[in-house]
């Protein structure tokens, strides 16, 4: 019950102590005297929680009560009349809680039960927070005059919720001020502004709001860019990585598909010779920054990436040895001895270093929009120790490191890796350019 009536205090007031302290009464009568008579009040309230028969904390909560009721009710009455209707629940609200504080709060004067009166302020805050949701609602239907202001109206309207649920049509009208909004976007053919404004329908309305979910998808559909993406150049002509080339656009695709974009239809080179043949292009036809603008108009493609893997180098340094010996004094029954151990560790490196640059073209105008150099690098290092002699006199440093030689990645994974860093960048770059 203390413990409820703890947590209850804290609903209740504003600025009590984070704990009950040890003299809640001597701390109480210092706020009284400095005029500061919630906080007494709170701290005499905590005292008597703590102590039901503190016969002077329980004199101070009798002479201070009617005073703080009084006081929030003059408070609430201020803001009140100055129409400041939030401030004005608010203050009943904190009645309220002091009533549910009272009705659990368990005291004696003189070793009679004390009956605490009721503190009836519900009806007040009803009224006040009627008034706070009214205020709120007006002031939504006035931005709901200026185009699109849709956003700041609903604001207001959820003011007015927060304080009444399904206040007046108050959803109804933040669910037309954003289907409004978001179609004069649409319109304008500013589909992604669009589609942010029409989603945010869905916080009002899961389901949908008339046929906003049909708008969303259809402005989805006309503002998407189709990016092909094909195959890089590979200039160093280094067969133990593979077709590094095709490797390094899977990479980007991968990456772009996994970030799941709204507006960006990512293709590859197959994609792109199917639509060739479709189209009739002779098997000779090949696209590069020169053809892409032509051949890109007749195939519904909107962007080409091209891009060359510049170097792929490798450092994989000698082994690593150090040795290293140590003797420990010990006694072994009941005769001192001297113990030995000695070990070796090996520490082996790799690393891995892929340079690559990209170019942007946009097909409708036959520009380069974007281009950029990568460089990434992928490292891996393995740590093992051997060791002989007695195991009692090896270093706990040692102790705690793996025995047994540790491979470590062969080049070809590494550059593997490599490659995914250099596809992630310039994925990120299309989408920053394209779906953001």
């Amino acid at each position: 019950m203390k413990r409820l009536l703890a947590i209850l205090l804290v609903i209740a007031f504003s600025v009590l102590p984070s704990s009950v302290f040890p003299d809640d009464y001597k701390d109480g009568m210092k706020a009284y005297e400095q005029g500061n008579i919630i906080e007494a009040l709170e701290f005499f309230l905590a005292q008597v929680t703590e102590k039901p028969d503190h016969q002077k904390a329980v004199d101070m909560i009798q002479e201070l009560l009617p005073k703080v009721v009084e006081l929030r009710n003059t408070r609430a009455k201020e803001y009140s009349d100055a129409g400041e209707w939030d401030k004005a629940q608010k203050e009943y609200k904190r009645l309220e809680a002091l009533n549910s504080v009272l009705k659990k709060l368990v005291a004696y004067d003189n070793k009679q039960l004390v009956v605490w009166p009721n503190i009836d302020a519900a009806g007040q805050q009803s009224e006040a927070k009627e008034s706070a949701a009214e205020q709120a609602y007006l002031k939504g239907v006035e931005e709901l005059k200026i185009p699109g202001n849709a956003e700041k109206a609903i604001e207001f309207f959820k003011e007015a919720r927060r304080y009444i649920p399904d206040y007046k049509d108050a959803k109804q009208l933040s669910g037309q001020a954003l289907y409004n909004d978001g179609m004069v976007l649409v319109n304008k053919r500013d589909f992604k502004g669009g589609v942010r404004i029409l989603s945010k329908l869905r916080d009002f309305y899961p389901e949908g709001f008339q046929d906003s979910e049909q708008k969303i998808q259809a402005a989805i559909d006309s503002g998407k860019v189709k990016i092909a993406v094909m195959p890089f150049e590979d200039l160093t002509y280094k067969s133990r990585y593979g077709d590094i080339g095709l490797a390094a656009s899977s990479e980007v695709l991968s990456a772009a598909f996994n970030a799941k974009p709204l507006f960006v239809d990512f293709v590859s080179r197959d994609y792109v010779s199917q639509l060739m043949s479709e189209q009739n292009f002779g098997s000779s036809e090949r696209v590069d920054a020169t053809t892409a603008a032509q051949i890109g108009k007749l195939i519904g493609v909107h962007v080409f990436v091209f891009g060359r893997i510049v170097s792929v180098t490798q450092q994989y340094p000698s082994e690593i040895v150090e040795k290293g010996m140590n003797s420990e004094d010990v006694v072994s029954n009941g005769v001192p001895i001297r113990i030995n151990a000695g070990w070796v560790k090996h520490t082996k490196t790799g690393k891995v270093t892929v340079q690559a640059s990209y170019q942007i073209l946009e097909v409708k105008t036959g520009r380069i929009i974007d281009a950029g150099s990568i460089s990434r690098t992928a490292s891996k290092a393995s740590l093992w120790v051997d060791t002989y002699g007695n195991q009692q006199a090896l270093p706990n440093w040692v102790l705690s490191l793996p025995t047994g030689e540790i491979a470590i990645d062969p080049p070809e994974i590494l550059a593997n890796q490599a490659m995914s860093g250099v596809g992630s960048e310039i994925a990120s770059a299309l989408l920053k350019r394209f779906e953001e």
